[in-house]
């Protein structure tokens, strides 16, 4: 039996975000040997880490405005050959900074158009009861684009030069951008090998888009969306601090040689990929069940992230090693699933405008992940006491589970009027 065109298309949108995941990490993984060819500061690399967050966080909303009103189809063919373009260039900037920082910056920009469109697609192509899992699952590569990442560049780099990575990066997404766009349609409506049933039964379940799409300042300005941009911002501080200085701590305060930290990193990795799509099928299980849109994309996921707590201020606090990093990883399991409820709740605010309503909660998540590594490097010190780090992060996503558990989900159209 052939797989639905729906489920094709998850598949499709899961690849691309393998890519993309394994296309922002390449370059912290070679900085090393890059490091010690050029001469680079520990300063000037944190420049180049910067440079893309800082693109990162810019065309958010704008992407997603685009791939509402525009194509979220060629949208992302189009940010696709962008980051793969400039991808493909990145050894050119290895001699000349300003170059290398601007190289960097546009791979941020046009890789951060791609998740406000991959919601936008799978907002009308899933019914409620389906559109967590679907959802979830297509991006659920963050993930697993970071475990592949580590393996795969530094076979390249071993077998053959550094600047390879870059090139063999920047082909798998042209290869991508190439199947989705010639495969790949906006609607069900559109898409030449889709069955009658299937597109009957996505028409029957979706409800119909406006003739005139909701004005951009009323989306902005709601009262829906500015709690959960703000529980986004704490989800992704305490992510960014996270997966950035979990190899640190690994090494620094618990002694583990590189082997057994990529292990755990595997395992922390895993885990959040489990918590992550567990948490979108979870969600949708209970509304097929009847349950609220309230309870499965908001109070559950905040419940979930409120049991992660113990588990991550425990995890600094635990004398022996692998209890300490089993706290972890489960803190990341059921922290992730805090991740299913802000990845989905754009929908239920207003289904038709869920590109540009993630595009601003991603903006204001963007910013606030460049803040959690820098931050923890300051409340670190020259003491290296990591009860103070997993403090204010137990802290901080203290508050993003209580903006899930306390903010009602209404959606946005019923404020503009």
């Amino acid at each position: 039996m052939a797989l639905a065109v729906r489920h094709q298309m998850t598949g499709l949108l899961f690849c691309g975000t393998v890519i993309n995941y394994i296309d922002r990490v390449n370059i912290s993984i070679v900085a090393p040997v890059m490091q010690r060819e050029t001469g680079w500061s520990k300063v000037e690399l944190g420049w180049v880490f910067s440079a893309f967050l800082i693109g990162n966080a810019l065309l958010q909303f704008p992407g997603g405005v685009l791939a509402d009103r525009w194509s979220a189809r060629k949208l992302l063919a189009v940010a696709f050959c962008g980051f793969s373009l400039f991808t493909l260039l990145t050894p050119l900037g290895a001699r000349v900074f300003a170059l290398l920082l601007a190289l960097r910056f546009l791979v941020g920009a046009f890789e951060s158009m791609t998740f406000p469109a991959v919601i936008s697609i799978n907002s009308r192509w899933f019914p409620r009861s389906e559109f967590g899992r679907a959802h979830t699952l297509s991006i659920s590569g963050v993930t697993v684009g970071q475990v592949l990442a580590y393996p795969l560049t530094a076979w390249i780099v071993l077998t053959s030069t550094w600047p390879m990575v870059f090139v063999v990066n920047a082909l798998l997404g042209f290869l991508w951008a190439a199947i989705w766009f010639r495969f790949a349609r906006d609607t069900p409506a559109e898409h030449p090998r889709i069955t009658a049933a299937e597109r009957d039964y996505i028409a029957a379940n979706l409800p119909p888009r406006p003739a005139r799409p909701l004005a951009l300042r009323a989306v902005l300005a709601a009262p829906s969306l500015l709690p959960f941009a703000a529980g986004f911002m704490c989800f992704a501080y305490v992510a960014a601090l996270i997966v950035f200085w979990f190899p640190t701590y690994l090494a620094e305060a618990r002694g583990l040689a590189m082997g057994d930290i990529a292990i755990a990193g595997v395992a922390l990795l895993s885990a959040g990929f489990v918590g992550l799509v567990g948490g979108g099928a979870l969600a949708d299980a209970f509304l097929r069940r009847g349950w609220s849109p309230q309870f499965a994309r908001a109070r559950l996921p905040g419940a979930c992230i409120l049991v992660s707590l113990p588990f991550l201020m425990a995890t600094p606090l635990v004398p022996a090693t692998v209890p300490a990093i089993a706290c972890l990883v489960a803190g990341a399991m059921f922290f992730n699933v805090g991740l299913s409820g802000f990845a989905t709740i754009s929908v239920e605010l207003n289904r038709h405008q869920a590109g540009a309503i993630f595009g601003a909660m991603n903006t204001c998540a963007a910013f606030a992940a460049i803040f959690g590594p820098l931050s923890a490097g300051y409340l670190l010190g020259e003491s290296a006491n990591w009860v103070l780090p997993f403090a204010v992060s137990t802290a901080v996503a203290a508050i993003s589970a209580a903006i899930l558990l306390v903010v009602p989900v209404r959606p946005i159209e019923l404020a503009a009027r």
